[in-house]
């Protein structure tokens, strides 16, 4: 496997079991502080939070810290009410390696470097990793660093599981940052002939969603709350990818193991795209969003539907063709390299995608 696999699960407290939540930063430092404030006020379950740090270069571990000391406020905006939480926090700092072999002191803020861009699964990875060592973790949440969540986010998550312990994986009502009462996604679906994916509700006003979605084939990646369970039975998130994909591997390698569900009353506020960018933007962001997309979609057939490989690389080719069309040569060179599986020359010095 592409991804370092747990060892054997150890017995858990009785009680109580609490939330590890997982946040990862890459040069996002001020979406991170917003996103905690909001954390904080979080009502319900026991927590703790354990922000990764993928080597960002804009200073941003500094900047956490300070925060975390009071030395800095975040950006007063309309989620977060006027006064900040109470500072100084209490945290702790560890490198990767450290964090990795499960220091027991308890603290409500961890910090961790983890010493390169790992990408989305494996800078997760690092902070899964040390929750499940605490004896007391009986759930992680991995949650975008360009989120807020209200106060009653997580005890919905965690009573939805408590009713249903056959959930492996809980996702929220993910609504548009900057339009609040429109829905972002609410699940996904996958077609497995040309393995694409599709957001559930995408655009839809927040008044028409009554119930969960009866089917689901992934919980998409800002919020998704997993069951110590799941990860000693199906594993870490898959390394492979590097961005995107990745929660969908996650799902298809759990499936007929555990069910999948989404939280209605579990909102969960996204700006989406705020570091890597969105496939609609030109220039370096877009370039890496949409390789990584494209590319994490033929790893993904091959890994799992090898008998449909030529309708995904078919559809490739047409999307290539529309590109060439439509005279757009950087989309259409970006998919030409997710296609035969190298990158393209402005994501030289990114990681591989490959395993």
């Amino acid at each position: 496997m592409d991804h370092r696999s747990i060892s054997t699960e150890p017995s858990l407290r009785s009680t109580p079991q609490r939330v590890y939540v997982v946040i990862l930063n890459w040069n996002g430092w001020r979406d991170t502080i917003e996103c905690l404030e909001s954390v904080l006020r979080l009502e319900g379950p026991q927590f703790s939070i354990v922000v990764c740090d993928n080597a960002s270069a804009d200073g941003s571990m500094e900047n956490i810290v300070a925060w975390a000391r009071g030395d800095i406020l975040a950006t007063e905006t309309p989620f977060l009410p006027c006064t900040p939480w109470p500072k100084p926090l209490p945290f702790k700092r560890y490198s990767r390696e450290v964090a990795e072999r499960g220091p027991q002191d308890s603290t409500l803020l961890t910090l961790i470097d983890n010493g390169n861009n790992l990408g989305f699964a494996g800078g997760c990875n690092v902070g899964i990793r040390f929750a499940l060592t605490r004896l007391d973790c009986g759930y992680v949440w991995l949650l975008n660093n360009d989120t807020v969540v209200p106060t009653d986010s997580l005890a919905q998550m965690v009573a939805l599981c408590g009713d249903r312990p056959q959930v492996g994986i809980c996702g929220s009502q993910v609504r548009y940052y900057d339009k609040p009462d429109i829905v972002q996604t609410f699940g996904g679906l996958l077609n497995r002939w040309f393995c694409t994916t599709h957001s559930i509700a995408c655009g839809v006003s927040a008044n028409t969603i009554s119930a969960e979605p009866q089917v689901i084939d992934y919980v998409p990646g800002a919020s998704m709350l997993v069951t110590r369970a799941f990860v000693f039975q199906v594993g870490l998130l898959s390394e492979s990818y590097f961005l995107y994909y990745e929660e969908i591997d996650w799902a298809e390698r759990g499936r007929g193991q555990f069910d999948l569900a989404v939280c209605l009353k579990g909102l969960v506020f996204h700006r989406g795209g705020a570091s890597i960018g969105s496939p609609s933007e030109m220039g370096e962001r877009g370039v890496r969003s949409e390789f990584y997309l494209l590319r994490g979609r033929v790893l993904f057939a091959r890994k799992f539907y090898r008998s449909r490989l030529a309708t995904v690389y078919l559809s490739l080719l047409g999307s290539i063709a529309t590109r060439l069309r439509r005279r757009q040569w950087l989309r259409a060179r970006t998919a030409i390299c997710a296609f035969v599986g190298i990158r393209p020359s402005l994501l030289k010095n990114s990681p591989s995608t490959e395993s």
